[in-house]
């Protein structure tokens, strides 16, 4: 799965520390791992005794993440359940992440008022974008979209748990499917976390997808510096709009300036509105949330993509614990221009207000 939620890592960070360097195994110093994970790539920064380890453990947590959230391999607990035709039943014991990440989907629903909206998969697929090969020429058919748009019935997905640990969810028709690229990266970020701290790593920075996590201070002993990417799809990973300093926190954003292709002079963007069906850019060019967990970060990002620039902004002054930055180019011509939440100037790198 790929999200192409971009929220690079500051230039000085995303440099590769070999972790078979002149460093003494065994010694508790810090390192770069690097690998693929979830259709994209994860770097992860620790200060550890043995990175071999940590980066078999992590490469392990992967794999079994795609084994449950992936909607391109056919065993994958959300395959089961989008091509099952009433009641999907997994065991819980088998795949601890698919209730996690389906439980916090609702919550999300329910305080974006169906921004966020999991069951956008039909609509993902008809665009081109769950597909392995996208789809470069599409003149969308309203009678079709409002079809799809009938499947967007995620409000009626509960799950039900037996005493065995057999969890089911009953689906009202059989063309109800889920995509949760939108927040699952962001959870592979926060159970990599506790796996860390549950193992004694507490100064860290977690990046899978573009989704951050940091804790304690980096090597220099202080505060981790992370980039809010330029959004521009000319821009590299590792042009960065804004600096942040950024410790014990998530951090997502989300934008659609490098996911998208144009057809008849149209551009279709891989955030979708539920609300429309229609595959196409926001106001916003960028939408970043800072978050305790990066699964609400990542969700929020997503979601405040589809509502606008200024209930996007309005929702996240509302919500406890959550501050967000917006990018946008309202006149068109490519100067940026810059919203944010009333706490989010804490994190500036510099004191310089934007």
């Amino acid at each position: 799965m790929n999200n192409f939620k971009i929220a690079s890592l500051y230039a000085a960070m995303m440099a590769f520390v070999v972790i078979t360097g002149c460093r003494e195994v065994g010694k508790q110093a810090y390192y770069t791992v690097s690998g693929p994970a979830m259709g994209t790539k994860y770097h992860i920064t620790v200060e550890a005794s043995n990175p071999e380890i940590v980066q078999k453990s992590i490469d392990s947590i992967l794999a079994d993440f795609n084994l449950s959230m992936s909607a391109y391999i056919d065993s994958s607990t959300l395959t089961h359940f989008n091509t099952a035709d009433s009641v999907f039943c997994y065991d819980s014991a088998r795949d601890p992440y698919f209730e996690p990440v389906f439980l916090k989907s609702k919550e999300l629903y329910q305080q974006t008022g169906g921004a966020l909206n999991p069951c956008i998969a039909p609509l993902a697929r008809y665009y081109g974008f769950l597909s392995k090969q996208k789809k470069t020429n599409i003149q969308p058919d309203t009678a079709e979209v409002q079809k799809l748009m009938s499947f967007l019935m995620f409000d009626s997905l509960k799950l039900d748990k037996s005493s065995t640990g057999n969890i089911c969810i009953r689906k009202p028709k059989k063309e109800v499917n889920l995509d949760f690229n939108s927040l699952s990266p962001g959870y592979a970020v926060d159970v990599i976390s506790r796996f860390l701290e549950q193992h004694g790593i507490m100064n860290y920075m977690i990046e899978v997808g573009g989704e951050i996590r940091t804790r304690g201070v980096n090597e220099r002993k202080t505060e981790w510096v992370i980039g809010i990417n330029k959004p521009s799809e000319k821009a590299s990973e590792t042009d960065v709009e804004l600096p942040l300093k950024l410790s014990g926190k998530s951090l997502a954003t989300s934008g659609n300036y490098r996911n998208f292709y144009k057809s008849g002079g149209k551009t279709f963007a891989h955030i979708i509105n539920p609300f429309t069906g229609m595959s196409q850019p926001s106001d916003i060019l960028s939408a970043t949330v800072i978050a305790d967990d990066c699964i609400t970060a990542d969700g929020l990002a997503t979601a405040f993509m589809v509502l606008g620039l200024e209930k996007a902004l309005e929702l996240s002054e509302k919500l406890s614990g959550i501050d967000a930055f917006f990018i946008f180019d309202k006149e068109g011509d490519g100067v940026f221009e810059f919203k944010e939440s009333a706490g989010f100037g804490r994190y500036y790198l510099h004191n310089e207000q934007k």
